[in-house]
């Protein structure tokens, strides 16, 4: 072998990424199971950033997305919630609408956008009787075709409540938003403000 270590890991590095690099024979057993590693690994960090929505999908499905998501570069984010990011925005145009997946997928990518609006949330001064309420930058309005508690103990576990009607209003709309009094650090015990619309 001639040349650097430097530019041997970097190849290898970029042959595992599927570039066409590798500096050994890509089908050499120790090659084949790093790549296996990585593949597993790359997995279980994506099923890890969306485990409530693939909680409510089927199998055949879950597997078939997380393997589509992995294959585009998917599942190797520094950060939990910057891969979860990408994941839900990949998966929520690829799930049936309406679904309850998509409710879920929804609601999970709100829960993340407010969670990132608490560090910085300062609430706005009292308005004026009759001014208009609008939406803050991190707040959403996802829509439910079933009650959210039965959503949520599908995503523990449970039964799904029975399937959306196709083409049917939803039947609740919950709105995410940041907390009242947003903590220093908000972490994962830093629960977004919701609330029930008419």
């Amino acid at each position: 072998m001639t040349g650097s270590l430097a530019a041997f890991q970097s190849d290898l590095g970029r042959a595992l990424q599927g570039e066409d690099t590798c500096p050994i024979d890509p089908r050499a057993a120790g090659f084949r199971f790093t790549m296996a590693v990585r593949r597993s690994w790359c997995e279980g960090r994506t099923i890890m950033a969306a485990r409530a929505v693939l909680t409510v999908m089927p199998d055949d499905e879950r597997r078939r997305l997380v393997g589509e998501y992995v294959d585009r570069g998917g599942g190797l984010e520094l950060f939990l919630a910057t891969e979860s990011e990408a994941f839900l925005t990949f998966l929520a145009p690829r799930l049936p609408d309406p679904s309850h997946a998509l409710t879920i997928c929804q609601m999970s990518q709100a829960l993340n956008q407010a969670r990132l609006g608490a560090a910085t949330f300062a609430p706005s001064p009292r308005r004026a009787e009759g001014e208009p309420v609008g939406r803050g930058r991190h707040a959403a309005l996802v829509w439910f075709h079933a009650d959210p508690g039965a959503g949520m103990t599908a995503v523990q576990g449970g039964m799904l409540p029975p399937g959306t009607r196709c083409c049917s209003l939803p039947d609740y709309r919950i709105c995410f938003g940041s907390p009242w009094k947003p903590k220093r650090h908000c972490g994962p015990g830093c629960l977004p403000r919701t609330c029930r619309l008419p």
